[in-house]
């Protein structure tokens, strides 16, 4: 796994579960995403897979 991202709407919250998941997965980037932009950042991560196989 090379990145978590979390989507909320309450980014300000998130502290203690970022670093919670800093613990279990050190080697992962975290990323909060608020949730108005979780659609498009759907459509980036899809074509991001996609085009990361080739």
């Amino acid at each position: 796994m090379d990145k978590v991202v979390l989507l909320t709407d309450r980014p300000e919250e998130c502290e203690t579960l970022i670093s919670y998941i800093k613990i279990l997965f050190p080697e992962c980037e975290v990323q909060v995403q608020p949730k108005q932009a979780a659609k498009l950042q759907r459509t980036s991560l899809a074509l991001e897979a996609s085009t990361s196989k080739k």
